[in-house]
């Protein structure tokens, strides 16, 4: 499934978030591929990735310790599907 998901970081700066980001790249691996990801703006940041194993994606976010780090940094994320015509 291919997703996008939008960032939106108040508490840190994008790079301060994207090295927490890629220090989740094992975890990642294990539940999306061919991610790629885009700085809007230093408060924004745009993840592309398809995702094949959507029930770790769901717990993975939803887990207390994702929460806290969403809380720390200040982060919503905003999850789409995205589908071919």
């Amino acid at each position: 499934m291919n997703t996008l998901i939008i960032v939106k970081i108040k508490n840190t700066t994008y790079d301060e978030w994207k090295k927490k980001f890629d220090a989740d790249a094992e975890v990642q691996s294990q539940m999306m591929r061919n991610t790629i990801v885009g700085k809007v703006d230093d408060e924004t940041a745009m993840i592309s990735t398809e995702v094949f194993n959507p029930d770790m994606v769901g717990q993975f976010m939803s887990s207390d310790e994702f929460r806290q780090m969403e809380k720390e940094l200040g982060l919503s994320h905003e999850v789409y599907q995205l589908t071919k015509n």
